[in-house]
Formats: C-alpha cells, structure tokens, sequence
C-alpha cells in the first residue's frame, strides 16, 4: 500500500495531529522528518500534545524505523510530554513503543489508545491537567 502521511498542527490546543498509513520507505519516512520538523517548529521548546494515528500502517524495516525514531526523539526534546498512540497492528504498536522507550528511557510519554475518541479524551484530559489550552 502506498505510504501516506498528514501532519496537523493545532496551535491553541498545543497539539499536533499525525496520521500515517501504508509502507513507508526510507526516502518518504525522511520527507516525513522533514514536514514534521517543519510543521511543528511554531511548538518547539514549549510543551504540546501528538496523537499518532497509525493505523494502517505496516512495521517498517529497520532503516525506516531509525528515522521514525530520530522524529520521536525530536519530538521529545522539542516538548511533547505526551502521546496518545492509536494503532490497529501489533507490530506496529511494538515497534512504535520500543522506538519511544529507546528516545526517552526514564520516562516515556507515549500512551497507548484504543480509538480515536479515547486519544482526544486522553489529551484534553492532559492538556487541562497541564493547562495547556492557550498556552502561546
């Protein structure tokens, strides 16, 4: 299936909304790292919110899944102190998982979810918690 990805920046709920689906190869998982870098530098060094939808998404090869990684390590270092993860492929999720774990050992911020309605609950509930409503 064709690799496709969607980045939307939400600024006044301090969240950026990923979607991603297909078989990602190296040189589109970089145009990805590219767009996301681009797209959400208006958050970087300030706390914000990502749900991650994957689901459709196919496990990646292990060079694919370095760059996957390297987003997720610059997420964390720009502020994300949290992530909702929606995935409907265990290999997927387990490799997602194991990439966040490896970026920010001590204290992963990626939370699992079950459907798109539980992603947003979680991070409105983070995004009151934390205040982040409006937060510019």
């Amino acid at each position: 299936m064709k690799p496709r990805f969607e980045i939307l920046p939400a600024t006044g709920e301090r969240t950026i909304r990923l979607r991603l689906s297909g078989d990602f190869d190296v040189g589109t998982m970089k145009r990805f790292l590219e767009d996301y870098k681009r797209v959400t530098q208006p958050f970087a060094g300030s706390p914000h919110l990502v749900l991650a939808d994957f689901r459709g998404m196919n496990p990646t090869s292990p060079d694919v899944a370095a760059i996957l990684g390297e987003t997720i390590e610059y997420s964390r270092a720009a502020g994300v102190v949290c992530c909702a993860h929606l995935s409907d492929d265990t290999i997927t999720q387990l490799q997602a998982a194991r990439l966040g774990r490896k970026s920010s050992p001590h204290s992963d911020v990626t939370v699992d979810v079950a459907s798109r309605e539980e992603a947003e609950r979680l991070l409105e509930e983070v995004r009151a918690r934390l205040d982040l409503a409006g937060a510019d």
